[in-house]
């Protein structure tokens, strides 16, 4: 499996983006890129939505399409504008992290192999510990 994400943004956060959502794929790619999900994935891809104003938020809206056939997925997932802005580093990619495992649950709701997808999210939580996106219960 491998990890591709991209970015649609609005403001001044090009440089913390592009650092956070490469340094998180780059970390997750590391554990997962050798690995065979039983995924009907070619990649697990995601575009990362950040708009300043409400009226962006509106026009750049969520997308969650996934092809049985041509086994693509077409998410674009919003992250908390101000969150990003104001949060540090950590919490950057935090954000970046909680997106990823959210387009996890999506491709459950459209049907793809659940065992599959919790041994996906179980690899990408481990390299989420470690950076410390999420803390060990």
């Amino acid at each position: 499996m491998k990890l591709w994400i991209s970015s649609e943004y609005s403001g001044d956060i090009g440089h913390e983006m592009r650092t956070a959502r490469n340094f998180v794929e780059d970390e997750i790619n590391v554990k997962i890129n050798d690995k065979d999900y039983d995924i009907d994935l070619d990649k697990w891809r995601c575009i990362a939505i950040l708009m300043k104003d409400k009226v962006d938020q509106e026009r750049y809206c969520e997308v969650i399409k996934y092809s049985s056939k041509t086994k693509k997925m077409d998410f674009k997932l919003q992250i908390d504008y101000p969150e990003f802005v104001n949060g540090d580093a950590k919490r950057q990619q935090q954000l970046i992290y909680e997106m990823l495992m959210r387009s996890l649950d999506l491709l459950l709701e459209k049907g793809l192999n659940e065992a599959g997808i919790e041994s996906l999210r179980q690899d990408t939580q481990s390299v989420a510990l470690k950076n410390g996106w999420i803390i060990a219960h």
